[in-house]
């Protein structure tokens, strides 16, 4: 019977059920036929209008979570398109920016086509410079904020602190004679301080402006301490320098040499 009530009359019939009063209501279907409802019927009416109403409260709230289990999943399925499957993030070049705008730091390809970290003062002046150069060296730059190199540090050279014309190199030479050079403002090699690989002993020399060795200090493996002084070597063919050398062996003996133009005189 419900399937052929009408919702407005059969509302109509449950604010009428409200009333103390006995009552008969008549109401027609789609047959024209009569339909009476008084006693029990009506009680039954009322429970079914109470039915329809919550079936369609109930009604009402699936369509609302099923909305938004759609809107939920479509947006986990976006989500999962756009988002990035990896952790690496690719760009050519990073940029660092302080508080107020100014690039401080920089990591990238640079003007001379090496790639590394370029770090900038609170003037934007490049600093400091991290990188590997375009023959894959890797290389250390460290300038003033006149933007001069003072400071250089790759895998051949080993260290350099330049100075204003005169500079500093430290590294390893030949591969296995470590070294410290002091070089004058003309590119010349004044003194070296080298750790030799034939006789382990330290080496101190000094030399002229022409790059000519003319005097040495040394410790020798087997004890001596040595000290030369040389003439300056003439181009010449057939020229050979004069020389003095004092030597003192580990049991105190001394030793002294001198040997001009070939000929030698020792003493003792």
């Amino acid at each position: 019977m419900a399937a052929n009530l009408r919702h407005p009359p059969i509302i109509e019939t449950h604010e009428l059920s409200k009333s103390p009063n006995a009552k008969v209501i008549v109401l027609g279907d789609k047959s024209g036929l009569p339909i009476i409802l008084g006693g029990q019927v009506m009680r039954d009416s009322v429970d079914l209008v109470q039915r329809i109403e919550r079936l369609e409260r109930q009604n009402r709230l699936f369509k609302r979570a099923a909305t938004v289990a759609a809107l939920a999943l479509i947006a986990l399925v976006v989500m999962g398109q756009t988002a990035p499957r990896t952790s690496t993030v690719e760009a050519q070049k990073f940029v660092l920016k302080d508080k107020t705008g100014k690039i401080r730091a920089m990591l990238g390809e640079g003007v001379d086509n090496e790639i590394g970290l370029l770090v900038y003062d609170g003037k934007q002046r490049p600093r400091v410079m991290i990188a590997m150069d375009d023959n894959d060296l890797p290389i250390i730059r460290v300038s003033d904020d006149a933007g001069k190199e003072r400071v250089v540090v790759d895998s051949i050279s080993g260290v350099r602190v330049e100075g204003n014309g005169p500079r500093v190199v430290l590294g390893v030479q030949h591969g296995n004679e470590p070294a410290l050079q002091l070089i004058d403002k003309d590119g010349w090699t004044r003194a070296t301080l080298t750790l030799t690989n034939t006789n382990t002993a330290p080496i101190l020399k000094f030399l002229d402006p022409r790059g000519d060795t003319r005097m040495w200090l040394g410790a020798m493996s087997d004890g001596k301490a040595q000290l030369y002084m040389m003439s300056r070597p003439e181009r010449g063919a057939g020229v050979r320098p004069s020389w003095a050398a004092l030597e003192v062996a580990a049991d105190g003996t001394l030793g002294l040499r001198f040997n001009q133009a070939g000929t030698v005189w020792r003493a003792p």
